[in-house]
């Protein structure tokens, strides 16, 4: 069975120090180096074995985004694995979602007055991506992304489709 939480063992100053600190699927370590974060090293939580290095630093190329909120970590955006196990999913809240059909889909907990911020900000501008709302709120994309959710089903908000998926507006 696959974990449906995740680990974060340390901060350390190298790779080889981040490896040897996972011992089981979903251990987690940052490499920071200088006060810049560089890399998350994750023992896949899939159970295949592999450990993956994920690029926190933006001026090596496409960078993830990790959030330390309320004591729990989050990665941005998700990973999706295209070779070996090819297992998709995200960190977040210090839990494991699987993006698939057999995962855990169960969202973790975010702040229950980020609605209200999130709909004072699309009151300065609608639409918008809960990415760019997540920015601006300084907050974890995922959790802007649950609680643009929780509006939708409130009959606050509405979703973009197709190409605008992601982009929330006001209902007027």
């Amino acid at each position: 069975m696959r974990p449906t939480t995740f680990k974060m063992l340390g901060i350390v100053a190298r790779y080889s120090e981040a490896a040897t600190l996972l011992k089981k699927p979903g251990d987690c370590a940052v490499v920071e180096r200088k006060g810049t974060l560089c890399q998350i090293v994750i023992s896949c939580p899939d159970g295949c074995g592999e450990t993956l290095s994920i690029n926190l630093d933006p001026r090596s190329g496409a960078a993830w985004r990790l959030y330390q909120r309320r004591g729990r970590w989050s990665l941005f955006p998700s990973i999706d694995r295209t070779s070996g196990c090819r297992s998709h999913f995200l960190l977040w809240g210090g839990h494991i979602a699987w993006c698939d059909l057999e995962g855990d889909r169960a969202e973790p907990e975010w702040p229950t007055t980020l609605g209200d911020r999130v709909m004072e900000s699309l009151g300065r501008r609608s639409p918008a991506n809960y990415v760019v709302i997540a920015d601006e709120l300084d907050e974890v994309p995922w959790d802007v992304l649950a609680a643009c959710h929780h509006l939708v089903r409130r009959g606050l908000l509405v979703e973009g489709e197709d190409k605008d998926r992601g982009a929330f507006s006001l209902i007027e």
